[in-house]
């Protein structure tokens, strides 16, 4: 018969239970040789101070610590959705919750994530203006004003041009020609009223052609139809225009010339009227847009089940109630 000692037997369960929980990894928070990597689908709330939180997903892709994913978000004032690119850090070794006694990290679950959102939303000047609707009553040109971009850049600036007895209403193109360059210049016949203002016009030239002509001054004075002379210094020769009267749109506005196209619209300006003895007159602009990247950074930390945090950064928007500075919170939880 083996007889155990009692202090014996005490030391043996002391040193079997520290084996156990150190080979375990038994400490409170820490799960052995468990990886944080956030790949997967993500659903939470976006949060700034002006408005109640709004619903956001990401899908994700952790390859090692490289992370890629889109955004999505649904009602917020700035913020709709883009391409995400970040990385991803574990938690450094022996943090809070690690079991000192083994090797491993085993509070490695928990680490932080950084993001950035990208847009490829348009920008650009006013590039052409329609109008829809001439109004009536004018006797002078009235005032024309662009609304400001949403966010940044320059307002846009226009002359307005009215219509009445005696002026040029269109020049047509009859024969193209070619060979024609910058150096083109058009010249109208000077009105049969001596008491007239003879018109002005610049012609549109596409690969060495006359495409068109826009009437920058339709003059007044004009009884009949005047001439068009064409002429250009590079070397350009036989295109025609044909000039026509119009007498129908008197007290109208005819058209709108851009004195300055603007810069940072995101939407076509809204252009107002005003003066001139009329009303009525509605037209609407285009923006010749090049593409800007606006960008907003999230700063997460959790594990890879649970993320929390900041995000800001510039993000124009299509509404003037949305500043270009944007920032707030973000919880997430993985799906």
């Amino acid at each position: 018969m083996i007889t155990v000692r009692p202090f014996t037997l005490v030391l043996v369960v002391a040193l079997t239970t520290t084996l156990l929980s150190a080979c375990s990894g038994g400490s409170s928070g820490g799960v052995y040789n468990q990886a944080f990597n956030v790949s997967g689908q993500w659903t939470g709330t976006l949060s700034d101070s002006t408005s109640p939180a709004k619903v956001a997903s990401m899908a994700l892709s952790d390859g090692g610590g490289d992370v890629t994913g889109t955004l999505s978000v649904v009602g917020h004032t700035c913020i709709s959705g883009g391409s995400l690119t970040g990385t991803a850090v574990q938690a450094p070794t022996n943090t809070t919750g690690d079991n000192p006694l083994t090797g491993d990290q085993e509070n490695s679950n928990r680490g932080t994530v950084s993001l950035t959102v990208t847009s490829g939303q348009a920008s650009g000047g006013v590039s052409a203006v329609a109008v829809s609707s001439g109004g009536s009553g004018y006797t002078n040109a009235p005032a024309v004003s662009f609304s400001w971009p949403s966010s940044g850049g320059s307002r846009a600036k226009g002359t307005a041009i009215i219509g009445g007895a005696g002026r040029i209403g269109s020049i047509t193109v009859t024969n193209a020609g070619s060979g024609y360059t910058s150096n083109i210049t058009v010249v109208i016949g000077a009105p049969s009223i001596s008491s007239g203002t003879q018109a002005i016009a610049v012609a549109t030239v596409e690969s060495g052609e006359i495409v068109g002509f826009v009437i920058t001054n339709p003059g007044s004075g004009y009884s009949i139809a005047p001439s068009i002379t064409i002429a250009d210094s590079g070397g350009g020769t036989g295109g025609v225009g044909t000039a026509v009267l119009n007498e129908t749109d008197a007290g109208q506005v005819t058209g709108v010339v851009i004195t300055n196209p603007g810069s940072g619209y995101l939407i076509a300006p809204t252009i107002s009227f005003s003066g001139g003895g009329g009303s009525g007159a509605i037209a609407t602009a285009t923006i010749d847009t090049t593409t800007v990247t606006d960008s907003v950074i999230f700063t997460l930390t959790g594990s890879s089940s649970s993320l929390t945090g900041q995000y800001n950064g510039v993000w124009k928007s299509t509404s003037t109630r949305c500043a270009s500075q944007t920032q707030g919170t973000i919880t997430l939880s993985r799906l």
